[in-house]
């Protein structure tokens, strides 16, 4: 069993079960992730370091280590800010399935359903080809695996 705290996503003032149900949905999952376990599920859906182990070839043959380090740097400030405005609308519609959600939300209500639709396509096709990509590139000629 974790020893570690759960952190609070509202006040003690705020209960989340109306934020929930003022957005017209009932609680049915448990909140009890903590920074490490957060931490450890996104390392475990993005696979980073495995994916980067399998591209860094290019990096090499592109330029070498000036063209990786200053990618990786705005590379990541482009990420961040994309986190930054993800985690704003996760606050403001904290549902549990995503992109999609927060879609059928903020879409005009003549288009949400099938907005949604296709915003969940793309996130499911998203997170297979980041698989597939990943492993693909583990096994091209030329780099070591």
């Amino acid at each position: 069993m974790s020893t570690e705290r759960a952190t609070k996503v509202f006040d003690d003032e705020v209960r989340e079960d109306a934020v929930l149900e003022k957005l017209g949905y009932q609680q049915e999952l448990k909140r009890s992730f903590g920074l490490l376990g957060m931490i450890g599920f996104a390392f475990s859906i993005v696979t980073s370091w495995t994916a980067l182990g399998g591209v860094l070839i290019v990096g090499v043959e592109s330029g070498g280590p000036p063209v990786m380090i200053w990618s990786w740097i705005g590379i990541s400030i482009v990420t961040l800010a994309v986190a930054y405005s993800m985690a704003e609308i996760c606050s403001a519609y904290p549902v549990a399935g995503g992109q999609y959600s927060w879609v059928a939300v903020l879409a005009p209500p003549s288009v949400a359903r099938g907005l949604s639709y296709v915003t969940g396509w793309f996130m499911l096709t998203g997170t297979l080809a980041m698989g597939a990509t990943n492993n693909f590139t583990r096994r091209l000629p030329g780099v070591d695996s």
